[in-house]
Formats: structure tokens, C-alpha cells, sequence
């Protein structure tokens, strides 16, 4: 048993709670399954919550060991090794679904291409292997990765300018300047893209969700104030959080939910063993959009659409099981 203490959280559990939400959402769009509650299941909303506390947990361990080194060390072996496995798995596997044949796929263009772009994260360049899942994207999930590793790289520069800044306010100045123009980004982009003939999607890289990350790390850096003021500031958070919604504008969403997560996570430790001792979401978020796409090739979700879900989310957790036992513990051990 886990010993419920001070320091106990439901971080994992929240993470956990993130990635169903994701699973449940990929599913129905993939398999084109309608629902009464579709709108319920806000995927967005997932993602930016595991981007909050990213920002929130990779500031307090950089904080701990200022080691640029070593945290990239660390950062790029808890990515990269199922990152690699995911893309080329699905890349030599999915032949067998495949209306070419194993020589025509092999050698075709379009599956070098898939393999050399995803592996390097630009996923978008090549989402599609020949003749699979008839050219939609083998795995549309893992766009997030390289806007996670973005922040990965620019949080060493950020914690070194903080600390030349010295004093608490400086330091809550500037990180408030990147969270405004990281909305300003993501405000000018949906507007004037289509103008100048520009991806939307622009808006959703890394600039555009520094505030989500910066909100975390503000977190890091004025823990003990808000933890003080949290129960104040929760039902303000709660009622801009809903009011996103309405007036379709994230200018105070990156801040709002924030406050809700950290909340929930710190006080809700009731769901504390929830992911404990391993945090296996890593592993379900990089495996389940491939699984669902193979579901929806065989037709299951007409049949059987909320069971066909079940089953997903439970395969996916065994086989994120496996890869962190087999394989990131092992890596783990090998950086300690």
C-alpha cells in the first residue's frame, strides 16, 4: 500500500483520467460513431492538461539537478526508445494491411518517407504508409510529442534566465510575457493563416502552447503562495474554464485550468495509487491510435462500438505494461 502522506498527489490519476478521454474521442472520430455526448469528450482539453503538468513536473526535477546534460540525457531515453518502437512497428507490421504487396510496399517512396519523418517527429510531413487504413494518418496522436520536446529543449535557457532575474516578481513577469504572446501566437495565427495561405494547425506547435507549459512552471515557482490561496482561487478557475466555452477564446484557459488540475491533484489523493508506481499513460497515448485504427478497418465499432472501446483502452494498457516493464525500466536502471 501506498503510504497516503503530504506528499501524496493524483497526478497519474489525472493523466489516466486524460488519456481515456483521448482514446474515447480518437475512437469516435476514427470510426465515424456518432453520440449524443461527443461534445463531452474534449480531447483538447486533455492534451493541454498533459502539457500544464508537464510544465509543472519537468520544471521541479530540472530544478532539483540544473544539469543540462543530464536532463536531456533523461528526457530523450523516457521519449525516444517507444517513441522509435511505435513508429517502427506500425511501419513494418501494418503491411499486412496493406492493399500492396509486401515487395510494392516495402519499396515504395511513401514508406521511407513515413519512416524517416516520423522518426525525427515531423509526423505531419508523412502521416500516411501506402495503402494503409486508405491513406488516413497511421497515428495522428503523436503530433504532441515534438511540441513536448520543444519545451524540453528552451526549459534550460528559461530556468537560467529566471534565475538571473533573481526576485519572484521579475521571474513572474517574464513567464506571464511568454504566456501572452504564446496566446497573442495562437489568436494571430487562426486569423491571418487562411489569409496568407498558411496551415491552421501552425497555431497549435509549440509557441502557441507555451502558456499551457508556462502556467505549469509558474506553478513550480509560487507553490507555496497558491497552495495557500487554492481554495480561493478555484471557483474563479472553474467559471473562466466554463466561460472558454462560450466566448470561444483561450486568453485565461492555460491559467484557469491549471489552478483546477493542481487542485485536483493535491487534494483528491484519495485516487493517489492510481498509476503508482509506474505511470503507464506514456505508453497508451503512443499505442492506442494505431489500435483503433485496426479496429475500425475490421468494422467492430459497428457492431460493437462501446465495448470495442473497452477493449482498446485495456489492450492498450497491457501493451504499455509490457513496453515499461521490459523495456523503460530497464532504460531507467540504466541511467540512474
Amino acid at each position: 500500500m501506498i503510504n497516503k502522506s503530504k506528499g501524496s498527489n493524483s497526478f497519474n490519476a489525472l493523466r489516466f483520467v486524460f488519456c481515456v478521454i483521448v482514446i474515447i474521442g480518437h475512437s469516435l472520430d476514427i470510426s465515424h460513431t456518432e453520440w449524443l455526448f461527443r461534445n463531452c469528450i474534449d480531447m483538447h482539453i486533455s492534451v493541454c492538461g498533459f502539457f500544464i503538468l508537464s510544465g509543472y513536473w519537468v520544471t521541479k526535477s530540472y530544478l532539483k539537478n540544473k544539469n543540462p546534460k543530464i536532463f536531456y540525457t533523461k528526457r530523450f531515453l523516457k521519449i525516444f526508445p517507444l517513441y522509435l518502437i511505435t513508429v517502427l512497428s506500425c511501419a513494418i507490421l501494418l503491411v499486412f494491411f496493406s492493399t500492396l504487396s509486401p515487395k510494392d510496399y516495402f519499396c515504395n517512396p511513401l514508406f521511407w518517407k513515413y519512416v524517416f519523418w516520423n522518426c525525427i517527429t515531423l509526423n505531419f510531413i508523412a502521416p500516411s504508409l501506402p495503402g494503409v487504413f486508405g491513406g488516413n494518418p497511421i497515428n495522428g496522436a503523436l503530433w504532441t510529442i515534438k511540441v513536448e520536446l520543444g519545451f524540453y529543449l528552451i526549459l534550460p535557457l528559461l530556468v537560467y534566465i529566471l534565475d538571473k532575474l533573481s526576485t519572484r516578481r521579475r521571474q513572474n513577469i517574464f513567464l506571464c510575457v511568454i504566456y501572452g504572446l504564446s496566446v497573442l501566437w495562437n489568436i494571430l495565427l487562426l486569423v491571418f493563416a487562411p489569409l496568407f495561405g498558411l496551415p491552421t494547425q501552425l497555431a497549435h506547435q509549440l509557441p502557441g502552447f507555451m502558456s499551457f507549459f508556462v502556467s505549469g512552471m509558474m506553478y513550480v515557482y509560487n507553490t507555496t503562495e497558491l497552495e495557500k490561496t487554492d481554495k480561493f482561487l478555484l471557483v474563479p478557475a472553474v467559471i473562466l474554464f466554463i466561460l472558454h466555452y462560450v466566448t470561444k477564446t483561450e486568453i485565461l484557459l492555460p491559467f484557469a485550468l491549471t489552478i483546477i488540475i493542481m487542485f485536483l491533484g493535491k487534494k483528491l489523493i484519495i485516487f493517489s495509487e492510481i498509476g503508482q508506481p509506474i505511470d503507464y499513460t506514456y505508453g497508451m497515448y503512443l499505442f492506442h491510435f494505431p489500435i483503433i485504427n485496426i479496429f475500425a478497418y475490421f468494422g467492430f465499432f459497428t457492431v460493437t462500438p462501446v465495448f470495442s472501446i473497452l477493449v482498446i483502452i485495456f489492450c492498450v494498457l497491457g501493451m504499455s505494461y509490457i513496453a515499461e516493464k521490459y523495456i523503460q525500466q530497464k532504460i531507467n536502471r540504466l541511467i540512474q
